[in-house]
This record gives C-alpha cells, structure tokens and sequence, in this order.
C-alpha cells in the first residue's frame, strides 16, 4: 500500500493516551504514525460506509440531535455546523 501525506492534521491529546501510545509502540516496535494510523483506520467508519451516509444526508437533509430539535430555533436550509442561522420558533432566518 502506497500512502502519501498531503496534510498534516495535528492534535493534542492526554497524558495517559500519549504514554499508553508509546508504550504500545515500544512493545510492538513500531513508529506512533504507523500505530495512529491502525487504530484511526479500525475506529473510522469505510469510504463506502462514508459515501452511503453522505448521500443518505444529501437525500434527506441533517437531521438535528435531539436536544436542538426542541430547542425552539431552527437551522435555515443550507447550513451546518459553524454556518448556523437560527430564529425563534415559526419565524423565518432572514437571507
């Protein structure tokens, strides 16, 4: 498998994780970003699995979580996370 690096995405994550990554890449004597890269590769969901879920979204609209849902705003068509336009309950987002 050929893999190349168009980005480098950068994190910080606890102390306890960090330690647990390099005593898991000691023992299995292996570089952290070949380990990152076994765990993120099981843990993510496939391209497939991702393309289904994108075009499910584009079929049906975002579907709020629960608690925005009842919250009395809602989002105007079109935006997303970052993006959001909310108004009061039974009033339109200006445009």
């Amino acid at each position: 498998m050929t893999k190349s690096y168009n980005a480098r995405l950068a994190t910080r994550i606890t102390t306890s994780v960090g330690t647990r990554l390099r005593q898991l890449a000691l023992l299995r004597r292996r570089r952290i970003s070949h380990l990152l890269d076994e765990v993120l590769d099981a843990a993510l969901p496939t391209s497939e699995d991702l393309a289904a879920q994108f075009a499910h979204l584009t079929s049906t609209g975002p579907e709020l979580p629960p608690q925005q849902a009842s919250s009395g705003t809602r989002r105007a068509a079109g935006t997303g996370p970052g993006l959001t336009a909310t108004a009061p309950a039974g009033r339109t987002p200006a445009r």
